[in-house]
């Protein structure tokens, strides 16, 4: 029952044991049923909580106070199996540890801690069948016969996720620490308005598939002062996955993540590569990224169709990554092939900004790969600062990675539209600082390289038109080198000394170079 006249819901008085190895499933479930129904906070105090699946109504509170922890059970038949968006496909699977489902006005807060017990889950992720129980066997073939769909995600990708938001609005977190996740640790889903602020986010490395924050086809999400060390990607924004997504046609889009700190995992900031619905309005500031394999990832591929349109990343720091910038249209395809026809399944991704930035003891300063047939259009970089001196070391990525990973230093950019660089200094030893392939159009504006550098600074294989402004040339070597019967014209102007004079013209190349 309510403690009288306060509006609080204290787990305590419905029966709830801190420390005991019995569940307390009923007597927090019953709290936040009776909540719902008049509104309030469910208070859970000091202790451990151990507990199946939970799910939060309308009108809820859920305050977990300082020393506080919901330890999910390490059980697979106390989670029922739900309907929900599994890696892009509505699918049935495990039902999530913490879930928020169809309801409005609801704050998980405090100082307490949830925690998915994940170990569990983990140990029967790519584990042979004789180690997986019965029971467990018998869920899973389940899931495969009923998700026709699933034509490239594991069953075992169902794992709960630890807390989701779904078909939910004025949804906010604040304060918690969130770790442990059996799968994705947050997934917000369909839902709007909904607010991340001050939370602590814990997955360890080897984690499979222990995403930080998914934000799913929604709306209005602003992610703030959070801090993420998780095993897979950190904050991923996702929208569906081929056909099927672009049916349901539900865009990620006004999102906001700034004061974010990022330590560890695949990505500190990813969109992709479920994207089909469309990803759209995404600004990202003031944050931290550290020891992440990438820094931000835009990837996507052919027959995931949609549009990634409208983003800007600005003032973020990143360091020991191994690429800061990427944004790939061959995501697990191999990079070269040959044009196919444009249809509804051919992705864009177009109006990218990075702004004051800083990258350093990175092992290679960026990739841009757009596809033959629809090149990528409006990538630009202002003020931004590679250090790309570390170590190449392909083994220390992801093997799904490697699809992206260029054997250089430098910033690689094929089958993109227009580019532009303003106010950019790299440090790419022994590699040239840019290279471009197939591109249409090039902005050079303010380049600066090390005068000791003895690779060409840029280089050009059959690139439309390059515009190079304000740079010199280094005192070694050439500052460009051209080449491909496709590369057309380059023009100088407000350069200091005579750069035209520092380039390169492969003899299969019949280049304008224009001067003034």
């Amino acid at each position: 029952m309510a403690v009288p006249n306060t509006g609080r819901f204290d787990i305590r008085e419905y029966g709830a044991i801190d420390d005991s190895n019995d569940p307390d499933t009923d007597a927090i479930q019953t709290a936040l049923d009776e909540c719902a129904e008049s509104g309030g906070t469910v208070y859970v105090p000091p202790g451990t909580y151990v507990t199946a699946p939970l799910r939060v109504g309308d009108h809820t509170t859920l305050y977990l106070d300082a020393g506080a922890t919901l330890q999910f059970v390490d059980d697979y038949d106390a989670y029922p199996t739900v309907e929900s968006r599994w890696e892009g496909w509505e699918q049935v699977g495990f039902h999530p540890c913490l879930l928020v489902d169809d309801a409005e006005n609801v704050s998980i807060t405090g100082r307490g801690t949830i925690d998915g017990t994940g170990q569990y889950w983990w140990q029967f992720y790519d584990a042979p069948e004789s180690a997986i129980p019965e029971g467990l066997r018998e869920r899973l073939a389940e899931f495969e016969e009923r998700n026709e769909k699933q034509d490239d995600v594991s069953s075992f990708t169902h794992r709960p996720p630890l807390f989701q938001v779904v078909d939910s609005e004025n949804v906010s977190v604040s304060g918690v620490t969130l770790r442990n996740s059996p799968f994705w640790n947050t997934h917000v889903v369909y839902s709007k308005n909904v607010t991340i602020h001050d939370v602590t986010i814990e997955n360890p490395a080897d984690a499979p598939n222990g995403d930080g924050i998914d934000i799913d086809s929604s709306q209005y999400v602003r992610i703030s002062d959070t801090y993420i060390n998780a095993g897979d990607d950190a904050i991923c924004i996702k929208s569906g996955k081929n056909g099927e997504g672009r049916d349901v046609g539900e865009p990620a889009s006004q999102i906001t993540v700034t004061n974010c700190t990022v330590e560890a995992g695949h990505g500190g900031i990813v969109v992709g590569s479920e994207m089909s619905g469309d990803v759209r309005d995404v600004t990202v500031t003031n944050c931290t990224f550290t020891g992440t394999d990438r820094g931000v990832r835009i990837k996507t591929r052919r027959d995931r169709g949609g549009v990634v349109e409208d983003l800007r990343f600005a003032n973020i720091v990143m360091r020991r990554t191994a690429c800061p910038f990427v944004i790939n249209g061959y995501y697990f395809t191999p990079l070269d092939s040959d044009p196919e026809p444009i249809d509804e399944g051919t992705p864009m991704v177009r109006n990218v900004s990075f702004t004051n930035i800083t990258a350093r003891e990175v092992e290679t300063a960026g990739f841009f790969a757009g596809l033959p047939e629809q090149y990528f259009e409006g990538i630009s970089f202002t003020d931004v600062r590679i250090d790309a001196t570390r170590s190449l070391d392909a083994t220390d990525l992801d093997p799904a990675m490697a699809d992206d990973y260029e054997q250089t230093h430098g910033l690689f950019c094929k089958s993109i539209a227009d580019i532009s660089f303003t106010d950019v200094r790299l440090r790419t030893p022994g590699s040239p600082a840019m290279r471009f392939e197939e591109t249409e159009d090039v902005t050079i504006d303010g380049l600066r390289v090390p005068d000791s550098q003895s690779a060409p600074a840029v280089s050009l294989t059959n690139v439309g038109r390059t515009r190079v402004r304000g740079c010199a040339p280094q005192s070694d070597g050439p500052f460009l080198e051209a080449s491909g019967s496709e590369t057309d014209e380059i023009s100088f102007a407000g350069n200091h000394g005579s750069l035209a004079e520092h380039v390169e013209v492969a003899a299969d190349s019949d280049v304008t170079i224009e001067r003034s």
